[in-house]
């Protein structure tokens, strides 16, 4: 039971430190909170994205055109994938539903907004590694490995909808 009170206690914080973000167990708030909560995470990776056009804009100044087109496809790749977190459906009739969520749902469901949020800094660590500042022999690796965190990303909420979709 303790540990189950230390995990409740750990993804309050972390919600709290999302903006408008109620906890999941503020029984009438459940579709608002999670459509703040793919906002928030949507936003996150758009400044990614913010981040890889600057470079993308300071490449080009400095004359350095290799790695452009693979900077364009990741920066479609991350607009897309901020798309679909931010417009999936919230409507969850099964988990949202008052008298039939259970705390193992919850935590469940905890869990992978969690570790979308852990996929989310580490794809803004790697767009922070791209740029004129780097070595070119290392751009390519880290445009590859960004490309692979955002597959990732996109099977944890891939795995969460189906969760959240999921009749219970």
């Amino acid at each position: 039971m303790e540990a189950r009170k230390g995990f409740s206690d750990r993804v309050e914080r972390w919600l709290a430190k999302i903006p408008g973000v109620r906890t999941y167990r503020d029984r009438e708030h459940r579709r608002e909170t999670d459509k703040h909560l793919r906002e928030h995470l949507a936003a996150r990776l758009l400044e990614a994205r913010t981040g890889l056009t600057r470079t993308t804009l300071e490449m080009s100044k400095k004359g350095q055109f290799g790695p452009l087109t693979e900077l364009d496809r990741l920066s479609s790749r991350m607009q897309q994938m901020a798309d679909t977190i931010r417009y999936a459906s919230y409507g969850y009739a099964g988990i949202f539903a008052v008298e039939k969520i259970r705390e193992e749902e919850l935590e469940r469901l905890y869990t992978f907004d969690l570790a979308l949020v852990d996929d989310l800094e580490a794809i803004q660590s790697k767009v922070a590694q791209l740029g004129p500042q780097n070595p070119p022999e290392k751009w390519n690796l880290a445009i590859e490995e960004t490309f692979h965190l955002l597959d990732a990303l996109e099977k944890k909420f891939r795995q969460r909808n189906d969760f959240m979709a999921r009749p219970a």
